[in-house]
């Protein structure tokens, strides 16, 4: 067989097993799209300042991509521990909490408290004006899901 063939095989060989690869990868996981209004209790745009100082070494905003903590996107009335890609703490696991001010306030000012033996080893956060600008910010924190998890067939 001539050496041009060979690597016309072999480069073809190579393509499908990288499209195959894509097909079957699975999506990052993911939270429901946000269905609670946005928290008005809280300045947006000093949320995000907070979050970027205090929270965000630890996490990312984009599904899939956990760092220390789990990623945020649409965290605002989601249920506790759903992400199957990160290993929470069994307290929050068993929480049964749903994110939102009512549990993030006591969570972001000190989750040791709230939760004992939580994974989040932040600061405690004792401002109460902080806490409701970062969870004014995490109640924007809104996506759809990726297509490939949408499509069941």
């Amino acid at each position: 067989m001539p050496l041009i063939r060979k690597y016309q095989i072999s480069s073809l060989f190579a393509a499908v097993l990288l499209l195959t690869a894509c097909e079957s990868s699975i999506p990052p996981d993911h939270r429901d799209p946000v269905t609670l209004p946005l928290y008005t209790k809280g300045d947006i745009k000093n949320g995000l300042v907070v979050y970027k100082e205090a929270c965000g070494q630890c996490h990312q905003l984009n599904a899939g991509l956990n760092k220390k903590g789990p990623q945020l996107m649409n965290i605002y009335g989601a249920p506790a521990a759903e992400l199957k890609d990160y290993d929470y703490s069994k307290g929050l696991e068993s929480s049964g909490w749903v994110w939102d001010a009512k549990t993030l306030d006591p969570y972001i000012a000190d989750a040791q408290k709230a939760i004992p033996n939580s994974k989040m080893l932040s600061d405690p956060m004792p401002d109460a004006k902080e806490r409701a600008d970062v969870i004014a910010y995490l109640s924007t924190l809104r996506a759809e899901p990726p297509a490939a998890a949408e499509d069941t067939n």
